[in-house]
């Protein structure tokens, strides 16, 4: 079964907005205060890296605990699992 490219335009655009959407629903489950505390933002801010609200509610950062890693892990394989069954497998 062959796959036009606008096809496959479409679902790439899909997995890119599921990905946010698993990174928005992991960030809001493991709330504020644990994210602090399991992730490490970057400290200097300048115009190129400066976010909004949309952007801080969506960066994690680098892992600083044990918990942090196993979100971050989680969170690779559940992009890269539903990615690819989004673009490949349907």
């Amino acid at each position: 079964m062959a796959v036009t490219e606008a096809a496959l335009a479409f679902r790439i655009v899909i997995a890119f907005f599921v990905a946010m959407s698993i990174i928005l629903a992991t960030a809001l489950v493991i709330g504020r205060r644990r994210k602090a505390e399991w992730f490490r933002k970057r400290q200097k801010v300048s115009f190129f890296n400066r976010r909004g609200f949309a952007g801080d509610a969506l960066h994690f950062g680098y892992p600083r605990t044990w918990q942090g890693l196993l979100v971050g892990m989680a969170m690779f394989g559940a992009i890269a699992l539903v990615g690819y069954w989004i673009i490949f497998g349907l």
